[in-house]
């Protein structure tokens, strides 16, 4: 009967240490995500800041005109300039026929707060899609050929269906002076 007491004694005293261990692992857990979730805000809002500092900068180079900001119904921003107002010039209500967005630079910063208290509110989805119409991907291609497949491949044959050839691109060479006579034995 003793016996069964220690290993009974052990098995709680393990499983003690086992729950102690879980809370540990779920505090560690809880910490990790709110910082994720406020270093991904961090890194939206700034994201928003630096397209707002473009904005500012295309929109300074404008010195004829009013600064507008157009944003197409993909959200991709655009500065542009009109010389009228709004609901005269034709070319803007064309945009705003298409579902573009004409906004004056104080009215998209109004936009760029919004965005940013929707993030902090937690809804981060407007804010990521905006942004990712506004950044330009380089792309890379995932997969390249290794050296010795791309020395097999034979080089494009040259189209033989254009009629342009390179001497219409190269200068004509001036003409060269004959040879002298007695260059050549006869």
């Amino acid at each position: 009967m003793g016996k069964v007491k220690d290993v009974v004694s052990n098995l709680v005293q393990m499983l003690d240490s086992g729950v102690e261990e879980a809370k540990s692992l779920v505090e560690t857990i809880h910490r990790l995500q709110s910082y994720l979730e406020e270093e991904s805000k961090t890194i939206i809002h700034e994201s928003l800041d630096r397209l707002l500092s473009a904005v500012r900068m295309e929109a300074a180079k404008i010195t004829i005109g009013s600064v507008i900001v157009v944003v197409s119904p993909e959200g991709r921003v655009s500065v542009g300039e009109t010389y009228g107002d709004e609901e005269s010039d034709p070319w803007l209500r064309r945009l705003k026929s298409q579902d573009f967005s004409v906004l004056r630079l104080p009215r998209f910063l109004y936009f760029i707060e919004s965005l940013k208290s929707e993030v902090a509110e937690g809804n981060w989805i407007p804010a990521i899609h905006f942004l990712r119409a506004n950044t330009r991907f380089e792309w890379t291609p995932v997969y390249s050929p290794t050296p010795a497949a791309k020395e097999s491949e034979q080089p494009p044959e040259p189209s033989t269906s254009s009629e342009w050839k390179l001497s219409d691109f190269v200068p004509a060479l001036p003409p060269l002076p004959p040879l002298p006579r007695g260059l050549f034995k006869d």
